[in-house]
This record gives C-alpha cells, structure tokens and sequence, in this order.
C-alpha cells in the first residue's frame, strides 16, 4: 500500500474552501461574517498558490 501525502488532495480549490469555512466560523463567533469570510478566503488563495507551487517543484 503506498503513503498518499496530503499535497496529493490539497488543491486550490479544497484549499480556498477550507479557510473560508473556516472565516464563517471566525466571522459567526465574532459578529462580522463578511470580513471573516473574506480574510479566510485570501488566506486560502495564498496557501493554494503556495501548495501548488511547491507540487510542481517536486514533480
């Protein structure tokens, strides 16, 4: 059985996703859900890119 690494499923995509819920959450406990929301998402486009580049580094 072969080891998957995460960066093998982490994509643009799943990336900007996953920090913008985690910005609505943020944004629902504090009270300001479009800021939140929109932080988290910027967030996840930096990751994404970051990601991306470093999985076309090691191919």
């Amino acid at each position: 059985m072969s080891k998957f690494r995460i960066l093998d499923y982490w994509s643009m995509g799943t990336s900007i996703g996953f920090c913008a819920a985690i910005g609505i959450m943020l944004g629902a406990l504090l009270g300001n859900l479009i800021l939140w929301l929109l932080i988290g998402a910027g967030i996840g486009v930096v990751l994404g890119a970051i990601s991306t580049l470093s999985k076309e580094k090691k191919s």
